[in-house]
């Protein structure tokens, strides 16, 4: 029994399963527009599953192909602690990837093909541009935003233009939250060889890009504004945004990986109140802050709890 405990800690460690709600968050404005316009239906917690079991899968599949570099610089990850076997976590991966596009042609056949899309991005990334710099910090972000595309998808089969407000947005805050994240772990990265947008472009550079990045991602979430739209969901914006300064200056003066961190943490925190705002265009403040703060309340709790690095 206590052997299968272990296991099932290994896989759940392999996942990093404290960020679950990154693919919940990206997902919903999606699909909550989608049936704001054409009425709930049995896909909308399909597509989240889906989403979350891709998410999950992507993440089996980086330390998969990574293997080597955590072997040096993380020996307690399940794979190179040898809690996992290299194939066995291929096996899932491939396994969850096949669920998901079985789901997503089950719910429509667009979001078949858009499934399709996203396990060629995660692949690309993991396999191959992650090391790449600039393509590894502009491929996954595009792959997060597009779950809002996703889920309206799944619902309906369209893609109501608020949601690709949601899209911008998403995709431009998850690339500066990349390219800073990378600063967390930059002396380490440079030991292995590992090329990462700060190391390939210059920190000064880097950090210009994030910075204006991050601030595209507030205005595209603001648009909605000056189109009618409700300002309840304003709320979420600005506390995303004070988050994301509080704990993004420090970085922006001195470039440690103490700070990165600490940028990383506020970054996850205005991600999960950024990413679903919009969906409080077309339901009650009471509702989306249910959702928000319920998921961003269990999401801080497991990273206390579980001290995992990711």
């Amino acid at each position: 029994m206590r052997s299968v405990a272990r296991t099932f800690h290994a896989y759940l460690e392999l996942v990093r399963y404290p960020l679950f709600a990154i693919p919940i968050v990206a997902t919903l404005p999606g699909i909550v527009l989608g049936t704001h316009e054409f009425g709930w239906n049995w896909r909308a917690p399909v597509a989240l599953l889906t989403a979350l079991l891709g998410y999950f899968a992507g993440m089996i599949k980086n330390d998969y192909f990574h293997r080597a570099q955590d072997d040096i610089a993380n020996p307690g990850r399940p794979i190179p602690s040898g809690r996992v076997r290299p194939a066995d976590a291929m096996r899932l991966a491939s396994g969850l990837y096949i669920t998901c596009v079985g789901l997503g042609f089950a719910m429509h056949w667009k979001a078949g093909l858009l499934v399709l899309v996203l396990i060629a991005l995660s692949h690309a990334y993991n396999a191959h541009l992650k090391m790449r710099g600039v393509w590894g910090s502009l491929s996954l972000p595009f792959g997060i935003g597009l779950l809002s595309v996703f889920g309206a998808v799944c619902v309906s089969g369209h893609v109501p233009y608020l949601v690709w407000f949601a899209f911008g947005a998403t995709f431009l805050y998850d690339f500066g939250t990349h390219v800073t994240s990378t600063f967390k772990d930059i002396d380490r990265d440079a030991s292995l060889g590992v090329t990462t947008t700060p190391l390939q472009l210059g920190r000064g550079v880097a950090l210009a890009a994030s910075t204006v990045a991050t601030l595209a991602a507030f205005v595209v979430a603001s648009v909605p504004l000056l189109l009618g739209q409700s300002p309840y969901y304003a709320v979420w914006i600005a506390v995303a945004f004070a988050a994301t300064v509080v704990t993004r200056v420090p970085l922006l003066r001195d470039q440690t990986e103490r700070n990165g961190y600490f940028a990383l943490e506020g970054a996850m925190v205005a991600a999960i109140l950024l990413f679903p705002a919009l969906m409080g265009v077309v339901i009650s403040f009471q509702m989306s802050a249910a959702i928000i703060l319920s998921l961003l309340v269990v999401t801080l709790y497991l990273l206390r709890s579980s001290k995992q690095e990711v």
